[in-house]
């Protein structure tokens, strides 16, 4: 099977070869291509120049054996939409001009012409599917709208997003509102992304797993379901990953979504218990990555047995429980998908 032939029969429940495999931040700072391009251009230009988004997300295509491009963007495309002031500094991280910190701050979001704002992420997968005229499967993406009010409220990264927590429990209808006014916009710009090329989209809640089994329910799953419920009207695949959230397995399906990527601390078998019929994505550990290649093998030839032993691969793909560290070595990357495509 071609490349993008298999990454679609993944996606539709269709026999499979072997499983497909990409990776989450398979375009970044551990390629070298990728870092040339960084010298001349400022994270924000790169991602408002379509010729070099896709530059960075064919790098890792040529290099391994991978079925899926995504698109090079970043989660905070939305926020900086709305008018927030979206800033990444050198070794910094991102960093939020304007916080939520109450109701005048929510009032003051640029709602009008906000999707059109971001039109330049649709322009960079219509520009990659052109590049890659079919051979790869294309992927879309997004946070999930609790991740994107954790840093607008805290105003930039952090470790446990305390401003956010306290948010849902001290002003729970300000939260409620930053949430579904996050999640509508969030609809819109995913099916663009859609309407440009993209083969599925997943959402990415990087700090959803902070939470409890009850507030996600209470106040995730409804966002969640106002961007899922339009899109899979659609016919859109739509995929939700929840960094830490192993605990929230149980709700996830609440979602409304085609599958679920795996952090790397939940197992497999039960999710596949849970969800028979659900995609699933992962969820080797990215720290295997910074082990050695004989490590990486290992595990990996050890999860595609399991799919194949589970689902005989179909509703199946391999990917990483989070994120290429960027200290990760390319060559390892080649062990990992060497491996993949060994089973085809």
């Amino acid at each position: 099977m071609q490349a993008r032939e298999r990454f679609l029969a993944a996606l539709n429940g269709s026999p499979v070869d072997r499983p497909p495999v990409w990776l989450m931040r398979q375009a970044g700072r551990y390629l070298p291509d990728y870092r040339e391009v960084r010298k001349g251009a400022a994270f924000w230009e790169l991602c408002h120049s379509p010729e070099l988004t896709t530059r960075v997300a064919q790098e890792p295509l040529r290099l391994f054996k991978l079925d899926a491009a995504i698109v090079f963007s970043d989660i905070l495309v939305v926020p900086e939409a709305l008018g927030l002031g979206v800033t990444f500094g050198a070794g910094e991280g991102p960093q939020i001009a304007r916080r939520l910190e109450g109701p005048a701050d929510l009032a003051a979001w640029k709602l009008d012409g906000a999707v059109q704002r971001l039109d330049f992420v649709s322009q960079a997968v219509r520009h990659l599917k052109g590049a890659l005229a079919g051979s790869h499967g294309i992927l879309g993406f997004a946070g999930a709208p609790f991740t994107l009010l954790a840093y607008c409220t805290e105003g930039g990264g952090s470790d446990d997003f305390l401003k956010a927590r306290v948010m849902l429990h001290q002003q729970s209808a300000l939260a409620e509102r930053a949430l579904a006014t996050l999640a509508d916009v969030t609809a819109e710009y995913l099916e663009q992304q859609c309407q440009a090329g993209a083969d599925v989209v997943q959402l990415f809640d990087t700090w959803g797993g902070l939470l409890d089994r009850e507030d996600y329910m209470r106040f995730c799953i409804p966002a969640i379901r106002r961007i899922t419920e339009p899109l899979r009207a659609k016919g859109r695949k739509v995929l939700l990953f929840v960094r830490g959230g192993q605990h929230l397995l149980p709700i996830l399906g609440e979602a409304n979504v085609d599958g679920f990527s795996l952090d790397w601390r939940a197992d497999w078998d039960e999710a596949r218990t849970r969800y028979p019929r659900h995609i699933l994505q992962g969820n080797l550990d990215p720290a295997l990555l910074l082990a050695g290649e004989a490590p990486v093998r290992a595990a990996t030839g050890a999860l595609v047995r399991k799919m194949r032993q589970v689902d005989h691969g179909t509703r199946c793909i391999v990917n990483l429980g989070h994120g290429i560290h960027k200290d990760t070595p390319p060559a390892t990357v080649a062990a990992l998908c060497d491996e993949v495509a060994s089973h085809g």
